[in-house]
C-alpha cells in the first residue's frame, strides 16, 4: 500500500509538472530502480526554509530535484520544481525568500544521466516563523514646533539590528519611509522640518539582520503646534511729533511669551521687522523726520519661538506730524553796514523763527551763524563789513522744535568807502 501510494504522488508530479511547460511538454521517465532522497529532517525561519537528506551514493545520479508549491498562486496546492542541485554530494538545501507564517509544501526526487526521475518523497509539510512583532512600546512626545520626537523601547530579539520609521500625513497619504535608525538599543528619533497646525501618523518595524522587517507597531498620532493667532485692532497715531506709537489688542494671549513689530513703506511693501521682545502695547516708533507716514504690522511669538503669520496679520497706517509752512517775501533793506530783513509769517503753528547768516570770505570759504528764538517777522543785523557778500534765509519753528522749510533767499554786500 506505501508502495502504492508514492507511485501515484510521483505520477501526480509529473504530471502537474508537465502541465506548467505546456501541452506539449512530455513528463520524465520514472525510473523505480533509482534510489529516493532520504530526508532527515527540516528547519524553518521567518523568511526560509532548510533541509537535510541522507548522501547520495549511487552514481547514476546528476541532479537532485526540488518541488514546492506556491501559496499565493491560483492553484496553492500545486507542487513544480523550483531547483535542480547538481552537486549530487550536497546534502542541504536552503529556500529563501520566503513569506512568513506560511504554510508550504515540499518533495525531492532524483534525476540520473538518461533524464529519469526516481518516485518523488512524500509531501513535507512546513511552515514559516511568523514576522518578528514590533517593539512593545512606542509613542511620542508632547507636541513641539514643527518637529515630532518619537520614543519606544528597543526590541529583545539579539536579531534585530535596526528600526524603520514609516510616517503619513493626516492618514490620506502612503506610508513612507521617515527614517531608518541604526542600533538595536537606539530608543528614540526627532522628525524635523514638519508643518504647522498639522496631523501627522507614525509606525516604527524592527529591521532583523537579513533585512527583514517585523509587524508594523500600532499607529500614534501628533499635532504639530500652530502659529500663534493674528494679533487685532492695530492702531497707529497720526500727527505726533517725532513719533508713532502703534497698539494692539491680542483677544488669544495665552501662549505667546512677546510681540514684533514690522513696518513698510507702502501697505503691500516689504515689511521690515523694527522691534522685537516687545513685551505689551503699545510700542512707540522714534522718527525724527516731520511728515512721514508708514505701515504697520504686529505678530505674536509663542514659546516655542513660532512667530505668527505676517501675511494674515492686519497691517495699519500711521505718521509724524508736518513741517511748519516756510515763510515768505523776506526781504533786505541795507543802509551804511545795517541790513534790516522782514518776511511774512505763513503758519500759525510757528512759535519763533530762525535767521540764517551766511558770511563768503572769500574762494572756497564761508561761515554760517543762526539767530535763533526770534519772536517777530523782523530782525536788524549791525555786523555788516564792507567788501563781504551775505546771504540770509529765515526758517519757522514749532513748539515741538521741527524747523520749516526755508524762505527765499536774500543776497546783501556793503561796499567799502573810495
Amino acid at each position: 500500500m506505501k508502495t502504492y501510494l508514492i507511485k501515484i504522488l510521483s505520477v501526480t508530479l509529473l504530471l502537474l509538472l508537465s502541465g506548467c511547460n505546456g501541452s506539449s511538454a512530455k513528463p520524465a521517465k520514472v525510473d523505480r530502480s533509482l534510489p529516493q532522497v532520504s530526508i532527515n529532517g527540516s528547519i524553518s525561519d521567518m523568511t526560509a526554509i532548510a533541509f537535510e537528506w541522507k548522501p547520495i551514493t549511487d552514481p547514476r545520479i546528476e541532479a537532485i530535484i526540488v518541488y514546492r508549491n506556491d501559496p499565493e498562486s491560483k492553484t496553492p496546492n500545486k507542487l513544480s520544481e523550483i531547483d535542480a542541485i547538481e552537486n549530487t554530494h550536497t546534502t542541504h538545501y536552503l529556500d529563501r525568500k520566503l513569506t512568513p507564517d506560511t504554510i508550504y509544501y515540499y518533495s525531492f526526487a532524483l534525476r540520473d544521466t538518461k533524464k529519469s526521475v526516481s518516485l518523488a518523497t512524500k509531501k513535507q509539510m512546513v511552515k514559516t516563523r511568523p514576522r518578528l512583532p514590533s517593539v512593545s512600546f512606542f509613542t511620542t512626545s508632547s507636541p513641539m514646533a514643527r518637529a515630532v520626537k518619537l520614543i519606544w523601547r528597543p526590541h529583545t530579539d539579539l536579531r534585530v539590528v535596526s528600526y524603520r520609521i514609516e510616517g503619513r500625513v493626516n492618514g490620506q497619504e502612503k506610508w513612507k519611509k521617515v527614517a531608518l535608525i541604526k542600533g538595536r538599543l537606539n530608543a528614540e528619533y526627532i522628525h524635523t522640518g514638519l508643518k504647522d497646525n498639522t496631523r501627522y501618523e507614525y509606525r516604527i518595524k524592527a529591521i532583523t539582520f537579513d533585512d527583514f522587517a517585523s509587524q508594523p507597531s500600532p499607529t500614534i498620532a501628533v499635532l504639530t503646534i500652530a502659529l500663534p493667532k493674528p494679533v487685532n485692532s492695530v492702531k497707529a497715531t497720526q500727527g505726533k511729533a517725532g513719533f508713532i506709537s502703534v497698539s494692539w489688542t491680542d483677544s488669544d494671549k495665552t501662549n505667546k511669551t512677546h510681540y514684533q513689530v514690522y513696518r513698510s513703506k507702502s501697505n503691500s511693501g516689504r515689511y521690515n521687522l523694527v522691534a522685537d521682545n516687545v513685551k505689551s502695547s503699545p510700542y512707540k516708533d522714534t522718527i525724527s523726520t516731520p511728515g512721514k507716514q508708514y505701515y504697520y504690522k504686529v505678530v505674536g511669538v509663542n514659546k516655542e519661538n513660532l512667530i505668527g503669520s505676517l501675511k494674515a496679520s492686519q497691517s495699519t497706517v500711521g505718521n509724524t506730524i508736518d513741517a511748519p509752512r516756510g515763510p515768505k517775501n523776506l526781504v533786505a533793506m541795507v543802509e551804511n553796514a545795517t541790513v534790516q530783513l522782514t518776511w511774512k509769517a505763513t503758519d500759525a503753528r510757528t512759535v519763533s523763527y530762525i535767521v540764517v547768516k551766511e558770511t563768503s570770505k572769500g574762494f572756497m570759504s564761508s561761515e554760517t551763524k543762526e539767530f535763533k528764538n526770534i519772536k517777530k517777522t523782523l530782525m536788524i543785523d549791525s555786523s555788516l563789513k564792507p567788501e563781504e557778500s551775505y546771504t540770509f534765509y529765515v526758517v519757522a519753528v514749532d513748539k515741538n522744535g521741527i524747523r520749516s522749510a526755508p524762505s527765499n533767499s536774500v543776497n546783501v554786500q556793503i561796499k567799502g568807502k573810495k
